[in-house]
């Protein structure tokens, strides 16, 4: 298994199949598609004092949040959005690069935040963001 790390310095392997096909992928190839797997994810929504503490610093903080338009690069499951939410933001923008974003849209709906998180794939240096 290929970490991250290991993919960032360029010692991931050179070929791998990507979306049914065999070819060439980059070593950010490689590292976006590390966070589509629910495992990296589900490592750091485990880790209690990590969630809890963003929790707690944006809740008990509402003043820096409420009205304000937060930008998450690299959302993930969209946890971190939907904290700055519930913490008064008017609305907040997820932008993910990885598969896992489709699920994140789901999870937003399911809290019913879906009015003030809009989630958006791609990279932070292509995307449009909403308006």
């Amino acid at each position: 298994e290929t970490s991250p790390a290991k993919i960032m310095n360029g010692d991931g392997p050179a070929k791998s199949l990507k979306d049914g096909g065999s070819g060439d992928m980059t070593s950010k190839d490689y590292y976006f598609d590390s966070y589509a797997h629910f495992g990296i994810h589900e490592e750091m929504l485990k880790d209690e004092v990590r969630t809890v503490t963003y929790r707690n610093s944006m809740i008990h903080n509402k003043h820096l949040f409420t009205g304000k338009t937060v930008l998450d690069v690299g959302c993930g499951t969209g946890i971190l959005c939907m904290f700055a939410a519930k913490a008064g933001a008017k609305k907040v923008i997820g932008i993910e690069c990885s598969g896992i974003i489709d699920h994140a849209r789901q999870i937003v709906k399911e809290n019913k935040l879906d009015h003030i998180i809009s989630l958006v794939k791609g990279k932070v240096e292509e995307v449009e963001l909403p308006e």
